[in-house]
């Protein structure tokens, strides 16, 4: 995110994160990666099932190859699940991204299929740049 972070926000695109914690749980774990105040609160996890986002079968936590592939990367890149943070029935929800423009309708929407499918955040600008062409043009100056 931080290497892309100046075309979000030229492009006027405002990145939040929702984590289904309560308030103060989610201000103590974002703070952790300095990203307190991109992060927003859905204990009752209404964001998650607007999007229709599904669960995953925990029998394949360690067996599913794509996200064996995901979790290698991201060990390489220096990242690791904190488990300690991580509740077992929160670790089957699959994780999601969606652009909602202003008036609050989603304009682009993403349904991960494991619970490190994410797609690259140059590829979400790039998706939402193609929905709403304004973006696009914004980011190239």
């Amino acid at each position: 995110m931080r290497e892309i972070e100046a075309q979000f926000e030229e492009a006027g695109v405002a990145v939040r994160f929702v984590v289904m914690a309560p308030p103060q749980e989610v201000a103590r774990f974002c703070a952790r990666f300095g990203e307190a105040n991109r992060c927003v609160a859905d204990p009752e996890k209404r964001t998650y099932e607007a999007m229709g986002l599904g669960r995953y079968n925990l029998l394949r936590l360690f067996t599913d190859p794509q996200l064996r592939e995901r979790r290698a990367a991201n060990r390489a890149a220096g990242f690791r699940q904190d488990w300690g943070a991580t509740s077992l029935r929160n670790a089957a929800r699959l994780p999601g991204a969606a652009f909602v423009d202003g008036s609050g309708t989603i304009r682009w929407l993403y349904r991960g299929a494991h619970p490190g499918d994410l797609p690259p955040m140059a590829q979400m600008l790039a998706a939402i740049s193609e929905r709403l062409p304004s973006i696009e043009r914004r980011s190239d100056r």
